[in-house]
C-alpha cells in the first residue's frame, strides 16, 4: 500500500494519468494542430477577402462577409491544456463554427462577384478539413472514453485539496464571529445593567405592574361577556326591528371587540353597552331573533346581571389603572422605560444572531469534514478500480479542532 499526503496524491495521479492516457493525448495534440493550422488558414482567406480588388457593390459585400467569417473565428475558443474534456470542447467548437461559417456562406456566398470563387473554394476546402479533423476526434474520443474517467478521479483530487486546506479561511470567519459576539455580549450586558438599575430605583416597576393589571382586567371582561357573543352579533346582523341609538350600536361593536378600552371610555355605569343590550333583550322578548331557547334565556340573565352593576367593579379597576398611566405619561419614566426596553431587546436579538452565524459556521465546518471523508474514501476506491493499486491517503490538515472554537459557552 501507497501511503499519501493529498499534495503527493496530486503529484502522483497526474503521473500515472499523463502514463495512461499518453497515446490519446498525442493523438489528440495530432488534432490541435491541424485545427489550428486551418484556423489561420481561414484568417489568410479573410485578409484575401478584405484586400481583393472590386466594384464598390461586391467590395461591401465581401467585407461584410469576410466581417461575419472573422468574428466566427474570434469565438472560437480551445483549452491550452489537452485533455479528455477540452477535446470533447474542441469538438463541439469545430460543430459549432462549421455550421456557422455555412449559415454565413449561405447569405453573403451567392451575392457575390465570380472573381471570388477561388477563394470560396478555398474556404469551402478548409470547411470540409475541419469537418473531417472533427470525425476523428469523435472516433478518438470514443475509443479513450476511459480516459474521461479517470479525469474526474484527478477532479475529485483536486476537490479534496481544496478541501483539506479551507481551514484557514473558517478560523477567519470563527475569528471574526467571535469578535463580534464579544462586543454583542458587552452591549447586552450594559444594557441589561442600565434596564436593572432603572427599575430598581424609579417607580416604572409599578408601571410594569399597571400594564399586567390592564391585561387581567381585559381578560375578565372578555370572559364576562363571551356569553352574549353570538345573541349579540346576531342581533347586528340582522334587522329585528329594533332600533337602537348610534351609541348603543357602537358600544356592542367596540366591547365585543376591545372591552377594556370600550369601558374606559364609557361614563359610570357604562349607559352605552346597556343601551344596546336593552335593544338585544326587546327583540328576544318579541322573538324577533330566531335563536334556541336556552341562548335566548342565557343572553337575560346576562343582561340582568349586566345591568345590576357586574361590570361596575372592573369599570372602576380600568379608569383607575388609566389615570394612574395618564399621571404617569407626564413624566419621562414610562418613555425612558421604553427606550431602555428596547434597547435590551435589539442587545439581546444582535447577540443571538452573532450565536447563530457561529453554528452555522460549525454546521459548515462538520460538512467539510464528511465531504472530506467521503471524497478520500472515494478516491482511493477509484484509484484502486483504475489502476489495481492500493493508497491510503493521509489527510494532514484536519479541521475537527475547529468544532471546539465554535461552542456557545
Amino acid at each position: 500500500m501507497t501511503n499519501l499526503t493529498v499534495e503527493q496524491l496530486q503529484k502522483w495521479y497526474r503521473n500515472q494519468l499523463k502514463k495512461s492516457s499518453k497515446d490519446f493525448l498525442k493523438q489528440a495534440e495530432r488534432s490541435y494542430k491541424i485545427v489550428e493550422s486551418a484556423l489561420k488558414d481561414i484568417e489568410e482567406l479573410v485578409r484575401e477577402f478584405e484586400d481583393e480588388e472590386a466594384d464598390e457593390q461586391d467590395m461591401a459585400t465581401s467585407v461584410r462577409f469576410a466581417g461575419k467569417v472573422k468574428e466566427i473565428v474570434d469565438d472560437f475558443y480551445v483549452e491550452q491544456e489537452i485533455t479528455y474534456e477540452s477535446t470533447e470542447l474542441l469538438q463541439s467548437e469545430i460543430q459549432r463554427f462549421v455550421q456557422d461559417l455555412w449559415e454565413a456562406g449561405r447569405r453573403w456566398i451567392k451575392r457575390m462577384d465570380k472573381r471570388y470563387k477561388t477563394l470560396v473554394k478555398s474556404l469551402d476546402t478548409s470547411l470540409k478539413d475541419l469537418t473531417r479533423e472533427m470525425n476523428r476526434i469523435q472516433k478518438l474520443l470514443y475509443e479513450y472514453s476511459w480516459v474521461k474517467d479517470l479525469e474526474r478521479i484527478r477532479g475529485r483530487i483536486d476537490t479534496l485539496h481544496d478541501l483539506t486546506f479551507s481551514k484557514e479561511v473558517f478560523e477567519e470567519q470563527i475569528g471574526t464571529v467571535r469578535q463580534k459576539i464579544g462586543t454583542a455580549e458587552e452591549e447586552y450586558d450594559k444594557a441589561k445593567k442600565a434596564y436593572s438599575e432603572f427599575t430598581e430605583t424609579s417607580n416604572v416597576a409599578e408601571l410594569l405592574s399597571l400594564d399586567e393589571q390592564a391585561d387581567r382586567v381585559s381578560s375578565i371582561l372578555r370572559m364576562k361577556l363571551n356569553p352574549l357573543k353570538k345573541q349579540v352579533k346576531k342581533f347586528l346582523q340582522h334587522d329585528t326591528g329594533v332600533r337602537v341609538g348610534p351609541a348603543g350600536q357602537k358600544a356592542l361593536i367596540d366591547y365585543f371587540e376591545d372591552p377594556y378600552t370600550a369601558i374606559v371610555g364609557e361614563p359610570e355605569g357604562y349607559p352605552g353597552l346597556m343601551e344596546g343590550l336593552e335593544g338585544l333583550r326587546e327583540a328576544l322578548e318579541k322573538d324577533r331573533l330566531s335563536m334556541k331557547d336556552r341562548l335566548a334565556r342565557r343572553a337575560t340573565e346576562e343582561i340582568d346581571a349586566i345591568g345590576g352593576g357586574s361590570l361596575q367593579e372592573f369599570q372602576s379597576q380600568a379608569k383607575e389603572i388609566e389615570e394612574k398611566r395618564r399621571v404617569y405619561a407626564g413624566s419621562d419614566v414610562y418613555s425612558k422605560s421604553k427606550d431602555l426596553e428596547m434597547t435590551l431587546n435589539e442587545a439581546r436579538k444582535n447577540l443571538e444572531y452573532h450565536r447563530n452565524d457561529l453554528l452555522r459556521i460549525r454546521d459548515d465546518i462538520t460538512r467539510q469534514i464528511e465531504k472530506v471523508e467521503d471524497f478520500k474514501s472515494r478516491i482511493e476506491t477509484d484509484i484502486a478500480k483504475a489502476f489495481n493499486e492500493k493508497v491510503n491517503i493521509q489527510v494532514e490538515v484536519s479541521l475537527g479542532p475547529l468544532l471546539e472554537l465554535c461552542a456557545i459557552t
